[in-house]
């Protein structure tokens, strides 16, 4: 028997993925609370470039990740992390919400979208973090502050490709914000969030990083060649769970392209076909 997942069904509901940056807004906890009204976009979700550096000793986890949103919208990540002890590092690239590649590193098969899904939850909640303590947006930061904030009922939601999470209250931020000067903005914080999981240790984690929205866009041209670029089609997979069977998003075996243009051409025509059946199926 085929049941289709909450998040996703057949082809009607979308991969809603800005730079980071799905709507992931902080909500009030449980299933009866309501839902808010769409949200404008936030100054600090137009930054193009920001730079994190995230540590949790709890569970000797350190990472390193710049993440670039190109004129067209695609996102650029290259990583640094060390999970106990062992290095990894190479580039993502996610290409109109269809595609996503990798050089220098393979992910564990089947988890092709932990690898950019886990950064991107991370970007979200940083952003949270930085429109509510500074609502006023980055222009608003001009000289170094101290800041503190602890929320006591409202969780912060983050969505990325496929998936969902949430940072449970109470939680708690406190740091540092300043500019970076040329439109930058730096900021050091720790965050801390409660855990359901009876007798659990609360989430820690550390992150500096700099928020910056350039001008300029990085442009990565249709020519780029993808040689060294390992590429998975996001789509829908079917996958078990207990006797039943759930339709959610994965990705498919590894593919190799000649040029970026190809790719954002082959892009285009799978949504073109999605859609198509989509409209067949939700009418």
């Amino acid at each position: 028997m085929l049941r289709l997942s909450t998040f996703m069904r057949a082809n009607c509901l979308a991969i809603v993925l800005a730079f980071g940056i799905a709507a992931g807004d902080s909500q009030a906890q449980g299933a009866d609370a309501p839902k808010p009204e769409p949200r404008a976009v936030s100054d600090w979700m137009r930054g193009n470039r920001i730079t994190l550096g995230v540590t949790q000793e709890q569970v000797g986890f350190s990472a390193q990740w710049r993440f670039q949103r190109l004129n067209n919208g695609d996102i650029v990540l290259d990583k640094e992390e060390q999970r106990a002890g062992q290095p990894l590092s190479g580039s993502l690239l996610l290409v109109g919400n269809g595609a996503v590649a990798f050089k220098n590193f393979r992910p564990a098969q089947g988890n092709e979208l932990d690898a950019i899904n886990g950064p991107l939850m991370m970007l979200q909640l940083t952003l949270r973090l930085l429109e509510r303590l500074a609502p006023a947006g980055p222009q608003s930061i001009t000289s170094d502050r101290q800041i503190a904030v602890t929320e006591q009922s409202l969780g912060i939601k983050t969505s990325a490709v496929g998936a969902d999470g949430e940072f449970f209250a109470p939680w708690s931020v406190k740091g540092t914000i300043g500019p970076g000067g040329k439109g930058l903005v730096k900021f050091d914080l720790e965050f801390s969030s409660a855990s359901t999981s009876p007798g659990a240790r609360r989430y820690e984690t550390a992150i500096v990083g700099i928020w910056q929205n350039t001008g300029a866009p990085l442009s990565y041209p249709d020519g780029y060649s993808l040689r060294g670029w390992r590429v998975h089609q996001i789509k829908n997979v079917v996958k078990p769970r207990g006797m039943f069977n759930t339709i959610g998003i994965g990705t498919s075996p590894a593919m190799l392209f000649g040029t970026l243009g190809d790719l954002r051409r082959t892009v285009a025509q799978w949504a073109a076909d999605s859609d198509s059946r989509s409209r067949h199926q939700c009418n």
